[in-house]
C-alpha cells in the first residue's frame, strides 16, 4: 500500500488537499497541507476568485490517529474579489468539508464534539471528549449545541398546552 492509499484511507476528509508531510511530534501527529484549488468562490456573492492576494497557515485539530492528537497546518490562500460592488474586497478560500470560517477544528472533529455533547451535555461530555478526542471544555461543548441548529427536545405537548 502507498503513502497515498495510506492517507486516503485514515484522512478521507483531506481529498481536496494537497499532503506534503505526516510527522510524529511528541504525542501528536502533524499534517502539513495546502489547498489544490485553482479558484475559490467568494461568500458573499458566490464569484469564483483566482488573483490572490496572500497565503497564510491555520492550524485545526482533527480527529485523533492511534490515540494521537492530530494537527493540520494547512496552508489557505486569501484572494480578491472580482465583482467591483462586493464589500468583501478579499476572502480567505475555504475547503469544503474541512473548514469553516474562524473554525479551529476539522469540520469532523467538530461533528464528533457535538454529537458527544448531544447525547450527554456539559460535564460528562466534556470527560468523555478528553477521553476520546481532545480537551474541550463543557463550555465549548455546550457552544456547539447552541449553533446546531438541532432541537434538543421533543415536540411533546406540556401540561397547560393548548
Amino acid at each position: 500500500m502507498s503513502i497515498t492509499e495510506v492517507l486516503t484511507v485514515l484522512f478521507p476528509h483531506l481529498a481536496d488537499v494537497c499532503v506534503e508531510r505526516v510527522s510524529l511530534v511528541g504525542r501528536s501527529v502533524r499534517i502539513r497541507a495546502r489547498t489544490r484549488a485553482v479558484e475559490a468562490i467568494c461568500p458573499k456573492y458566490g464569484h469564483t476568485a483566482t488573483r490572490v492576494h496572500s497565503r497564510y497557515e491555520r492550524r485545526l485539530c482533527d480527529w485523533p490517529v492511534a490515540g494521537q492528537k492530530t494537527i493540520l497546518h494547512l496552508q489557505v490562500r486569501r484572494l480578491f474579489c472580482r465583482n467591483i460592488g462586493c464589500t468583501k474586497k478579499t476572502f480567505a478560500e475555504q475547503v469544503p468539508g474541512l473548514t469553516v470560517r474562524h473554525g479551529r477544528r476539522s469540520a469532523r472533529l467538530t461533528e464528533a464534539l457535538r454529537s458527544i455533547a448531544l447525547a450527554l451535555g456539559g460535564r460528562a461530555a466534556e470527560r468523555l471528549a478528553g477521553r476520546l478526542v481532545s480537551t474541550v471544555g463543557r463550555s465549548t461543548l455546550l457552544r456547539l449545541i447552541r449553533g446546531s441548529g438541532r432541537s434538543t427536545t421533543t415536540d411533546t405537548p406540556c401540561a397547560g398546552d393548548r
